[in-house]
């Protein structure tokens, strides 16, 4: 299968500008409150970047709203698949080192 994106949701709070950063380098949307998951979806010729991030919403709605209930910020973050490695490693070791502060709640290849 050919995939063309790498998407990933990281949920994160209390860390630093530095890592929060690094962290948004990628991200289409942030989320940090309820209403940021309202969505005026419409999906018309164009299937734009607009249009599969509200997919995605729909996708991962329910982990979102958990997390944001437990007060972090998430963002979603769409990366070329082709050049995705670095990137997923690199979120996985902040996952690792800062432990509870920053998770990939989220990851798809599509």
């Amino acid at each position: 299968m050919n995939y063309k994106y790498t998407i990933l949701a990281v949920a994160y709070k209390d860390v630093s500008e530095e890592v929060e950063k690094k962290i948004n380098e990628f991200s289409i949307r942030t989320i940090d409150e309820t209403d940021d998951l309202v969505s005026y979806c419409t999906y018309g010729r164009q299937f734009d970047q607009d249009s599969r991030v509200c997919i995605y919403l729909e996708w991962y709605q329910n982990n979102i709203l958990k997390y944001l209930a437990d007060g972090y910020k998430i963002v979603l973050l769409e990366v070329p698949f082709n050049s995705n490695e670095p990137i997923v490693k690199a979120l996985d070791l902040i996952d690792i080192e800062l432990g509870d502060k920053v998770l990939i709640i989220e990851h798809d290849d599509i």
